[in-house]
């Protein structure tokens, strides 16, 4: 097949998907092109971009992150003229809102099979405004129902979400949700240690975007509550990434001075060895589709507390151990935290924890492959084209 995918925030979750996706269609023997932002990516993506570029044709596409009229129709018309060009694309596949926008435009116009993963509604987070919203609403409804062959949501709560706003017909919106190749999921424990409180504290950790979305500063404000909650317990937290909101969060932490207890480690390649640091993963987000942060924190063997967002009921909830708030409130979030904390005595609860870490893994381990997702994806491909 050939297959246009098109993808305008290529970071985090979002281009993660993209890249595995990809990487595992041309090693199916796919033609794959990516129209993608170059002011929209991340390292991993440039990285990938590099490496992959004699095995997919990249199109640079230059379009506005918010709703732009002007420069939405002007990203449509590059696209228009690249399916031209490449001739006979099967499938064009949009990632995310902007991404699936003018992707479902083009290929509406093209006469082409479109694909829509919205990856997390915008519509869903409780951050905008009543205005934004029915705007949003509506533009997701004519697009859905006049320009998309296919909705792909994440999760089971993003597709009853999806029909119940009615963005697009029922039987239009399947789930397939997120899957980790085989190395992220060949997770050993080497490295993490069982040592008491006395020589280690409890480290609850995270790796976020810096961003509304995914509430850093919510989760800065509960571990400061948390530490009143728990004073005989030594905890500490250590969040990594980079984005608009790490100024703020680097305010708070200084103005509390709790530097000495709170870690902003920064924008961090290698996760894979900074999970091993964490005793707990912790979700703040406002508002997921299906959270890749989490999946590979429990193929970490971590347990987990997060907040009851989309997709959480489909892995952390399936666990026993793990905890679930309420988003949005640092309070509970908290609580949770604390609930976590106290499972067992000190001298116990590492031991705990690393039985949820463990039932974690097995659970990620048989439910989510990259694999599975790829299989699933190319079968709506396959079916559109008959």
């Amino acid at each position: 097949m050939k297959i246009l995918e098109v993808v305008e925030a290529s970071g985090a979750g979002v281009g993660r998907h993209v890249r595995s996706l990809c990487q595992d269609l041309i090693t199916l023997n796919h033609q794959v092109t990516v129209a993608y932002a170059p002011h929209r990516t991340d390292e991993l993506f440039r990285q990938f971009v590099a490496d992959q570029q004699n095995n997919i044709r990249f199109v640079p596409l230059r379009v506005e992150r918010k709703i732009s009229p002007v420069s939405d129709l002007q990203a449509i018309i590059r696209l228009l003229r690249l399916i031209k060009r490449e001739g006979s694309i099967d499938v064009v596949h949009g990632h995310s809102s902007k991404g699936g926008a003018i992707a479902r435009v083009a290929g509406r116009w093209s006469g082409i099979p479109t694909v829509y993963t919205p990856h997390s509604l915008i519509v869903a987070s409780p951050e905008i405004s009543r205005a934004e919203a029915v705007v949003y609403t509506l533009v997701e409804r004519t697009l859905g129902h006049w320009a998309t062959s296919r909705i792909i949501a994440v999760s089971n709560d993003e597709r009853e979400f999806i029909v119940k706003l009615g963005l697009a017909p029922k039987d239009h919106v399947v789930v397939i949700k997120n899957g980790l190749d085989a190395r992220d999921l060949e997770y050993s424990s080497e490295g993490r240690t069982c040592e008491d409180f006395n020589q280690k504290p409890l480290t609850f950790g995270s790796i976020m975007r810096f961003s509304t979305q995914k509430a850093p500063v919510n989760l800065i404000e509960a571990f400061i509550q948390l530490l009143d909650m728990l004073p005989k317990i030594p905890v500490r937290l250590m969040l990594a990434g980079d984005g608009e909101l790490f100024p703020e969060a680097k305010r708070l932490v200084e103005e509390s001075g709790l530097g000495e207890k709170i870690a902003l480690l920064g924008w961090r390649e290698n996760t894979r060895d900074l999970l091993r640091k964490f005793d707990i993963f912790v979700l703040s987000s406002l508002y997921e589709g299906f959270s890749y942060a989490v999946l590979e924190a429990m193929a970490a063997k971590l347990p987990v507390v997060s907040t009851d967002v989309f997709g959480t009921k489909e892995t952390v909830f399936q666990v026993p151990g793990n905890v679930l708030v309420p988003s949005g409130d640092p309070k509970a979030l908290a609580h949770g935290m604390k609930q976590i904390a106290t499972l067992a005595n000190p001298g116990a609860l590492r031991q705990v924890l690393r039985r949820i870490g463990e039932a974690n893994h097995s659970y990620v381990l048989g439910h989510f492959r990259q694999s599975e997702t790829t299989r699933r994806t190319l079968e709506v491909y396959q079916a559109l084209c008959q």
